[in-house]
């Protein structure tokens, strides 16, 4: 395993989970109508979510012997959208994260604790994923 590499990137993972968290809290200032308790609750809950990963990332990160390094260049502007369009955002959001985590586990594969680590976030970020589609359907 490379230190380096896995590193830079388990920094860019960390901050592709706060961007995300901060997505997913903004979007649940988006939401009204009938469905907008469950909505917004759903919301939140990944957000906070996005954020324990990131931690856990940046605690990983630290001990490897890196120093996480938190940016975010999100456009978060307040503007008008449906659930349905929140919902289908937040599956370009979970494939994005899921790719990367994929992408990292070959960088991983020689070390079982760091593959373990990775495993466990793909398959999170699966479940999540596979429930916003049922959310999805009609």
């Amino acid at each position: 395993m490379n230190k380096t590499t896995v590193i830079k990137k388990l920094n860019d993972m960390m901050n592709l989970e706060i961007s995300g968290a901060m997505k997913y809290l903004q979007f649940s200032y988006m939401v009204f109508g009938l469905n907008r308790k469950p909505s917004i609750d759903f919301l939140r809950e990944q957000a906070t979510e996005s954020i324990i990963h990131s931690t856990k990332i940046g605690e990983k990160i630290l001990s490897l012997g890196g120093s996480p390094s938190i940016s975010s260049q999100e456009d978060l502007k307040v503007r008008k959208i449906s659930i349905e369009q929140i919902l289908k955002e937040s599956t370009q959001i979970e494939t994005k994260a899921l790719n990367g985590y994929m992408n990292l586990l070959k960088d991983v594969a020689d070390d079982v604790v760091m593959d373990n680590f990775i495993r466990e976030f793909i398959s999170e970020e699966s479940n999540h994923l596979e429930e916003i589609e049922k959310m999805l359907r009609v």
